[in-house]
């Protein structure tokens, strides 16, 4: 049976930029950053005092059964908010008959407890003499908190929400596979659509890590940036300068169709996505510098998978974390994987704009790539002065190029294991 082919026909993104793909795009091409000193938490104890904020966001707009709110993290609200944009974007009208056949695949992770609310539970679990105590925990923390507080936290419930929202009866997933989850949840919807088990799928990931849990994790692990000068010029991926991540937060999902359905109904088709690479690495640490074959075979496998040549590559959108040791991965294996295209391949970054979306990036920058090749656009690559002498690349730089290539290669690495690779040709209608 052969495969049959799956374009995109929607975009829905919640960022720092704002609501839709467009404030988003206009940020890229225009080279705005979106990162600014965090108001939403104190900032006593964190060294990084600068993130992605998605600035005045209102659910309300977007949830229509209220009494859900109780029961959604802001994970979930964003989630469910770029679902109802991208559906829109879509032109999409789920009909009855439509629901058994459109499905959903989401990345996420770990999603984060409210302080606040969890705080009653452990405040009521203390002894007489202020010392924790599980089983006064178990008995009267337990019972101070909201009875479904947990439904909140649980990775799987944005597709959940999203699957309810709309009505769906087909495939759903989630997939937690660190930063590299909404990437891989777009490439495992693309393999349901290939072979056939459902004709739709929304697909990409939501995330917010501005939060007292998400910004301690990374600041135990080390992989915060420490620089804390201006907000705008702070994030600077494959730069001396890099050292760190700074966090954002957002959702971005697809529309991805099987082609021949798109065509019907006359939708407005961005792109078609053609190939899809995923590995892991054999070393996890995210110190490892020398170990770059995961990453190459991600991306080998993806152009393999799309029949095609490196050479047939116009530009390269790359993770550029600004962790410097996996900014010194990607470049190594960039180079390996298109030593010898000789096509003037051009490579830009995306994170710089809102901060690193965590579970979220691979969905709202493959929003990116999708509308570059559709506007013929490559946006640059800020903050980027003086590469690293290891990170030598043909990078886009200070301003946008224009590009009038068909074929463009998108990474989402995960935090020191997972790699996905995907690459589309321009749509046909754009």
């Amino acid at each position: 049976m052969a495969k049959r082919r799956v374009v995109i026909t929607g975009l829905g993104v919640i960022s720092p930029c704002g609501a839709g793909w467009q404030p988003y795009w206009e940020a890229l091409v225009h080279g705005r950053s979106h990162i600014r000193t965090i108001q939403s938490m104190s900032l006593n104890g964190f060294p990084s005092k600068f993130a992605g904020e998605i600035p005045d966001f209102d659910p309300r707009g977007y949830v229509k059964q209220r009494k859900s709110l109780k029961v959604m993290s802001r994970e979930i609200q964003l989630a469910v908010a770029a679902s109802q944009l991208a559906v829109e974007d879509a032109g999409l009208v789920i009909s009855e008959e439509d629901k058994d056949h459109i499905g959903i695949c989401l990345g996420t992770g770990i999603i984060n407890n409210d302080l606040d609310e969890v705080g009653i539970g452990i405040r009521n679990g203390m002894d007489d003499e202020g010392k924790f105590d599980m089983a006064k925990f178990g008995q009267a923390g337990i019972r101070s908190l909201y009875p479904l507080w947990f439904l909140k936290y649980l990775p799987n419930m944005p597709a959940c929400h999203i699957s309810i929202a709309h009505g769906l009866r087909g495939p759903s997933n989630t997939i937690t596979t660190s930063s590299a989850s909404a990437a891989q949840a777009i490439g495992d919807a693309y393999r349901t659509l290939e072979r056939g088990d459902a004709d739709v799928m929304i697909a990409g990931g939501t995330d917010s890590k501005i939060n007292a849990y998400g910004m301690g994790r990374f600041e135990m692990l080390g992989l915060l940036s420490r620089r804390n000068h201006t907000p705008q010029d702070a994030y600077c991926p494959f730069d001396q300068k890099h050292d760190g991540i700074i966090v954002g937060e957002g959702a971005g999902l697809i529309i991805l169709e099987e082609r021949e359905r798109a065509l019907r109904r006359g939708a407005q088709i961005y792109a078609e996505l053609i190939g899809y690479g995923v590995s892991s690495d054999f070393n996890p640490d995210p110190r490892q510098t020398t170990d770059t074959m995961g990453k190459c075979i991600a991306m080998k496998t993806a152009l393999k998978d799309a029949g095609i040549h490196n050479r047939d590559v116009s530009f390269v959108v790359a993770n550029g974390s600004g962790i410097p040791c996996q900014d010194i991965q990607e470049a190594i294996a960039l180079r390996e994987v298109f030593e010898h295209a000789e096509n003037g391949l051009r490579v830009t970054a995306l994170k710089p704009i809102t901060g690193h979306l965590v579970y979220a990036s691979g969905g709202v920058e493959m929003t990116g790539t999708v509308m570059a090749l559709r506007e013929g656009i490559i946006p640059p690559l800020i903050n980027l002065k003086n590469p690293h002498p290891e990170c030598s690349l043909p990078f886009v730089t200070d301003e946008f190029q224009p590009c009038d290539g068909d074929i463009a290669l998108f990474n989402s690495f995960g935090f020191g294991a997972q790699n996905v690779s995907l690459v589309m040709r321009r749509g046909e209608f754009s």
